[in-house]
């Protein structure tokens, strides 16, 4: 497997454990020593690597099915338009205990309705919701509170591409509140960077009027 230049993205820290926890989000026994250069396949997972605005992350739950990990929701959010469905958006949101800190990490891929692309599909991101054709947005947000000290982020104005290798909702006709959905995000903001891998297991479907 490929994988972008430790230089380039954070990656394993030799010094973990004179962690910023206010600033650095690492999770424990951490094997990739730099961000994946593509998506890391349908185990159910959670990769975030890089910096958001001075925040560093090294996040690997390479299977979320044995990861320590207080709660994951994920859904998938459709539209109701005449007859059609558009397929809008997939929204995560990961409460964890990392370095004895409740984090809370969330995000969303948003489309005019993912179920007119052809998978697999690589996007451009950009920074308005709702784009069509080979578009799409996303969002990265992040909170906890730590010694007095609060962190609530939310960035949005990406750009970069993001990949669609696989969704089980392209299968069925009508809204889908299961399945996986799998990603990859490679997103640059001024000097931030941020590359986000996942297969995620849906639980829930929200059709909006």
């Amino acid at each position: 497997m490929k994988m972008l230049p430790a230089a380039v993205l954070l990656a394993a820290l030799p010094f973990a454990a004179l962690a910023d926890v206010n600033k650095e989000t690492i999770t424990p026994n951490n094997t990739l020593t730099a961000a994946p250069t593509a998506w890391l396949g349908q185990t159910p997972h959670f990769v975030v690597m890089g910096t958001v605005n001075g925040f560093d992350f090294d996040v690997q739950y390479l299977d979320l099915t044995k990861a320590d990990i207080h709660n994951i929701e994920v859904k998938r959010e459709y539209l109701i338009d005449g007859d059609a469905r558009p397929y809008q958006e997939v929204d995560f949101e990961l409460q964890a205990i990392i370095d004895g800190v409740a984090k809370k990490i969330e995000g969303k891929l948003n489309h005019a309705d993912f179920l007119t692309l052809t998978l697999p599909a690589t996007l451009e991101l950009g920074p308005e919701e709702n784009p069509a054709g080979q578009k799409t947005y996303t969002e990265f947000e992040f909170e906890w509170e730590n010694d007095g000290i609060s962190v609530n982020e939310e960035h949005g104005e990406w750009t970069g591409t993001a990949q669609i290798p696989y969704d089980d909702a392209f299968s069925s006709a009508e809204p889908l509140a299961d399945g996986l959905a799998g990603g990859y995000i490679n997103a640059v903001h001024g000097d931030d960077h941020l590359v986000i891998s996942y297969t995620f297991e849906i639980g829930e479907a929200e059709v909006e009027e």
